[in-house]
């Protein structure tokens, strides 16, 4: 009987498609925001901004810093976890694959969105030192890599009414249903990656933080 793991494999195998499409999506948004932002473009550097402005005074950003400065790094870990799982994740990634193909539009966008945030905040962390290097370079693979196999999950979705052969049955509703069955396996992937990230990237934050 395959593993919980290895049902998530066969699942992500059947939308590698999807996830090569997803990953591309990033790398080339990334690259597009780090390029803007090292020709210090106005929209790029206003982006970086406001995002910088935004983990500095709105929750759960500032609910994190306080349990990390308070030493809480479960909490601080288990609030990261949650929040990216249920809305960086399945809200935003996910769900939208509910809707036959126009669904499609919803991981696109916010993958295109993300990757160019990404891009314009990640690179100066990464060249300020090995540490930082280390601690963004590690979250971003972790925390992204989940995002592309979220974002694949809910385009697989959303195309199965419209090509349920594709999908290996001639149904439009048996095509829908057999894709969301490997999304939910699939998340066990998302999750595990999550979780990891949240780990890493927290801790990092905490040792960080902590005076020499």
């Amino acid at each position: 009987m395959p593993t919980i793991f290895g049902q998530a494999f066969q699942a992500a195998k059947r939308m590698r498609t999807e996830l090569a499409f997803v990953a591309v999506l990033y790398v080339a948004s990334y690259l597009a925001g780090w390029y803007l932002i090292s020709i210090k473009s106005p929209m790029a550097v206003q982006t970086a901004q406001g995002v910088t402005q935004s983990v500095l005074t709105e929750t759960p950003f500032t609910t994190i810093a306080q349990y990390l400065r308070g030493g809480q790094l479960a909490q601080a870990i288990l609030t990261t976890f949650v929040v990216n799982l249920t809305i960086g994740a399945f809200l935003t990634t996910t769900l939208p694959g509910v809707i036959p193909l126009v669904g499609v539009a919803g991981p696109v966008g916010v993958t295109l969105i993300r990757g160019f945030v990404v891009g314009t905040v990640y690179p100066p962390i990464l060249a300020s030192s090995l540490g930082r290097f280390a601690l963004g370079l590690g979250t971003m693979i972790l925390e992204l890599g989940a995002y592309v196999f979220s974002g694949a999950a809910g385009i697989h979705a959303s195309l199965a009414p419209i090509l349920p052969n594709r999908y290996g049955v001639q149904g439009r509703w048996a095509a829908f249903r057999k894709a969301w069955k490997d999304a939910v396996r699939i998340y066990i992937i998302v999750v595990t990656l999550l979780a990891l990230g949240a780990i890493w990237e927290m801790t990092g934050i905490l040792l960080a933080l902590r005076p020499a």
